[in-house]
């Protein structure tokens, strides 16, 4: 069952990469000709990897297996590198890495009379367990290609009408522990349920589409084929949902329990963007499956699978698949809510911790659009008929807005803490909501993240490099010969690299991998920036460059050689 639709992904690439996708940038068009000083000296040596797996080796155990797993040699980039932390690339605050703060997540499973209240547990989970625990609950046999059933959850004697999935975007644990005030809803839930002190995602890069499938399959990306926000299929690269859901490569828990069971439970995703459809289901695109019901918040006709809209919706490529309830459009708009997010300050005056709230998408990127989504929810499990019948149900929700708020202010913000409390009042609404309508003893409820949220360098000393510095570097160190580039995109942990231009301009993966490896402070300073101290200038940006297919023969990673 592995491998889902293989064939009929690369007979609809040739249809649609002219749209979906991702054209290489041309850095010199963007930014000076020239190199920054100290780009263009590039060893000659002959490509040995000793440095390269030492380099790799020096990684801590733990975060060198995330990154293994999170790669997959036919659609990652050709080249992984891993800032010294807490360095970074990207621009508006990333959270792709291998690092345990941007890994931890909370885990807690949350079921009066079906889930024990064994309050904190301690030992170490991943997300690819959880839905191999949920088809525990459900009496469902399900064989996750990485994940395990908790054992500390223990099979119903009747299987809960309901199952939600709770995902608070970006909500990882050092961002619960920065704030330890501001969410006393869910601490106050934790004596009654079981929390996993110590759960990560498993899997680097740390990124929306990744980490939502590894939810949904048990799989971490290596199996999915999830494995960023862009990947590449043959020579093309294309956004993970550029194509619809047949690009996720492993059934989900959810595809082979609602076949088996006759298309007869109720599946819904509630979410923001495409990308969080991973944990749901492919819908009727699986084999047997039906239309389950997803309502997103996406521009229809936008090429960026991330971006979102003003409306409740769908993609044209995804309408074939997926049923959206046309009565979400009519509840109340968001303007509704941002009045108490005008009025925080003592006053009704547009803005909100001196925020123009019309200028931040008009409210879309403050807390108002917690509750505004939380009605939303209600509304559909109350409509639907969620856990209304004996036919276990179902359900996955994204809360999207602690991820908006860290991309635009960061993990510590002001900003930050207050879309936190807001989340957590909202879980406190929430669950009055599923014991009123769906009633105690009669649901589970799982709340994780996907992932952390990084933090202002200004407070965690990060040296952060702009994915269109670095870009421009190597395009100067290495140019193409005849024109073009070497590189087709460089992401916040990988460099996806046009391997025969690179042949034909004589340059390997390994020289590449050095030249990142090298790469320091100095280097990476974008020229407007004010000069850095003497004593930064030479200090190196990377722990670790490497081509991917290194990591099959290191010494240090056995788990890569079976």
């Amino acid at each position: 069952m592995k491998r889902l639709a293989v064939v009929l992904a690369l007979g609809l690439v040739g249809a649609c990469t002219s749209s979906a996708s991702t054209p290489p940038s041309s850095p010199a068009a963007s930014g000076p000709a020239g190199p920054s000083p100290g780009t263009v000296a590039i060893s000659l040596q002959p490509p040995v990897s000793e440095d390269l797996a030492d380099a790799a080796c020096a990684i801590p155990h733990q975060q060198l297996l995330r990154i293994w797993r999170g790669t997959d040699p036919e659609r990652s980039g050709q080249i992984v590198f891993v800032p010294q932390e807490p360095n970074f690339v990207g621009t508006n605050f990333p959270h792709s890495g291998p690092w345990n703060y941007l890994q931890d997540v909370p885990l807690f499973w949350y079921g009066p009379g079906i889930v024990p209240a064994l309050g904190r547990v301690e030992r170490p989970v991943t997300l690819a367990d959880v839905a191999p625990t949920q088809g525990k609950l459900l009496d469902f046999a399900f064989d996750a290609p990485d994940g395990r059933a908790l054992p500390e959850i223990p099979k119903p004697d009747t299987p809960p009408p309901l199952i939600v999935t709770l995902v608070w975007d970006a909500g990882g644990l050092s961002l619960l522990d920065a704030f330890p005030n501001d969410w006393p809803v869910l601490r106050s839930m934790i004596p009654d349920g079981i929390w996993f002190d110590h759960a990560s995602v498993g899997s680097s890069p740390s990124i929306t589409p990744a980490t939502h499938a590894t939810i949904g399959t048990g799989a971490f990306p290596m199996h999915t084929g999830q494995t960023d926000a862009e990947f590449r299929l043959g020579d093309d690269l294309v956004r993970a949902g550029a194509l619809g859901p047949v690009l996720l490569m492993e059934p989900t828990l959810a595809d082979l329990y609602d076949r088996a069971m006759g298309n007869e439970p109720l599946v819904g995703a509630l979410a923001s963007v495409t990308w969080h459809l991973n944990m749901a289901s492919h819908g009727s695109l699986w084999g047997g499956g039906d239309r389950d019901i997803a309502v997103l918040r996406v521009p229809t006709a936008a090429d960026n699978e991330g971006a979102e809209g003003t409306t409740w919706n769908l993609q044209g490529r995804y309408q074939p698949f997926y049923e959206l309830p046309a009565y979400v459009n009519d509840l109340p708009p968001l303007s509704a809510y941002t009045e108490a997010i005008d009025r925080q300050d003592g006053a009704l005056d547009g803005k909100w911790r001196d925020n123009s709230i019309e200028q931040y998408e008009s409210g879309w990127a403050t807390p108002a659009r917690i509750p505004y989504q939380g009605a939303m929810v209600e509304e559909v499990i109350a409509r639907e008929g969620f856990g209304d019948d004996p036919v276990p149900d179902l359900l996955f929700v994204n809360f999207k807005a602690i991820d908006h708020v860290s991309h635009i202010w960061s993990a510590n913000s002001p900003e930050m803490q207050d879309t936190l409390a807001w989340q957590d009042e909202d879980l406190g609404r929430f669950v009055e909501f599923l014991d009123r309508e769906v009633g105690q003893g009669r649901y589970v409820l799982l709340l994780t993240a996907d992932h952390g949220a990084q933090f202002d360098p200004a407070v965690s000393g990060a040296f952060q490099v702009t994915p269109t510095e670095l870009e421009r570097d190597l395009n100067a160190a290495f140019p193409a010969a005849g024109g073009g580039s070497v590189f087709q995109a460089v992401r916040s942990s990988q460099i996806y690299v046009n391997e025969d231009t690179m042949a034909s301009s004589g340059f390997s993966l390994e020289q590449i991998s050095r030249f990142i490896l090298d790469y320091t402070h100095e280097q990476g300073n974008p020229d407007d920036a004010p000069p850095l101290p003497e004593a930064e200038r030479s200090e190196p940006v990377f722990s670790a460059a490497f081509p991917i297919t290194l990591m099959d023969g290191l010494d240090c990673l056995p788990e890569a050689r079976g």
